[in-house]
């Protein structure tokens, strides 16, 4: 079956809300019956408190200590979510910027005097728990999403039948473990995988990710297909998520999970509709932007109506999706109605 008008898939994407709890986005993994990770918390525990009591009669005799707690900070895998690495951004440092800087130790040394003064009494009389690991790395979840987004274009083509997985367990079992080295684990459990241009020139159906390292084929790509991708040229080089072909159409797809607005999160809304606002000489070539999460709710509802933002934000979709009859803007619905009608005899 043909493609719709996109401007009809816009319309199913109104009347289809998206979730409040969205199974993509679920990142529950316990990590406090880890036995060998809590055993190196608590020792760093008491390895501290010996370090501040003993700082506060003799400064010369804490550098063995320190050398300990070095080295638990920098090998042991979630040390991060104890209490000691938590209470770096009270002093506007943070775990990842520990490790890029020189001088560890040193810089290692003055934070533990800053927790010696300000944090080791207190934890002591209120006592310690391992629920705040679990709690600490709970807080963290939301970080891991970008990935997800991905994923979850990539399995709604696969229950289409445009792409195939190769493993039963995806992707419920692979989420948590595709943070490092995410495209190498993609590529392994969804094919066809586009490597080249002969790649994409011989098969029908298939997907490459610009953004996580195949921006040479993606160079490669616009030049072949004579495609100006000026979105990119406007946003420092901003690839997009995927590109996705399906017969003789591809979508050079643009991912965002938003829930609210504020911050960050404004800059992508801007991004995510920006993203359709050119389009290329092709009835073949397709910009879509994906948005779920539950900001996308906000277009549907009457409420809109009364916030000028949110307003200005669905007529700019609109406006560019008239102008531009080959993009496409849509949520989970409309996304999933578009794979459904090109997977259609």
């Amino acid at each position: 079956m043909a493609l719709e008008k996109n401007l009809k898939y816009w319309e199913i994407s109104l009347k289809n809300p998206e979730p409040v709890v969205d199974r993509y986005y679920i990142f529950d993994r316990i990590i406090v019956e880890d036995k060998e990770l809590i055993q190196n918390v608590e020792r760093l525990r008491d390895l501290i408190i010996s370090y501040c009591v003993i700082f506060e009669k003799d400064k010369n005799t804490t550098d063995k200590i320190l050398n300990e707690i070095y080295e638990i900070i920098l090998s042991i895998d979630k040390i991060q979510y104890s209490e000691f690495v938590a209470f770096w951004k009270v002093l506007d440092i943070s775990y990842s910027i520990l490790r890029k800087l020189p001088n560890q130790k040193k810089i290692l040394s003055e934070l533990l005097k800053k927790y010696c003064s300000r944090r080791r009494k207190l934890y002591n009389k209120l006592g310690y728990s391992n629920i705040t690991i679990q709690a600490l790395y709970d807080s963290g979840s939301s970080r891991k999403k970008g990935i997800a987004g991905i994923i979850k274009i990539l399995e709604m083509a696969i229950i289409n039948g445009i792409l195939n997985k190769t493993s039963k367990e995806f992707p419920s079992k692979t989420l948590l473990s595709t943070k490092r080295n995410g495209k190498s684990k993609i590529e392994k459990l969804i094919k066809p995988h586009f490597k080249s241009i002969l790649d994409i020139k011989e098969q029908l159906y298939g997907y490459f990710l610009p953004d996580m390292g195949d921006n040479n084929l993606f160079k490669a790509f616009c030049e072949q297909k004579g495609i100006r991708y000026e979105f990119g040229d406007i946003n420092q080089g901003k690839q997009p998520d995927i590109v996705l072909k399906i017969g003789k159409h591809f979508f050079i797809i643009e991912a965002k999970h938003i829930k609210e607005s504020g911050g960050a999160q404004n800059k992508q809304i801007v991004e995510i509709i920006d993203f359709i606002k050119d389009s290329d000489d092709s009835e073949f070539i397709h910009y879509l932007s994906f948005m779920d999460g539950l900001y996308f709710n906000n277009f549907i509802y009457g409420h809109y109506k009364n916030n000028t933002k949110i307003s200005k934000q669905k007529e700019d979709i609109e406006t560019y999706l008239e102008r531009n009859p080959m993009n496409y803007f849509v949520n989970t619905a409309g996304l999933r109605e578009i794979f459904k009608d090109l997977s259609e005899k």
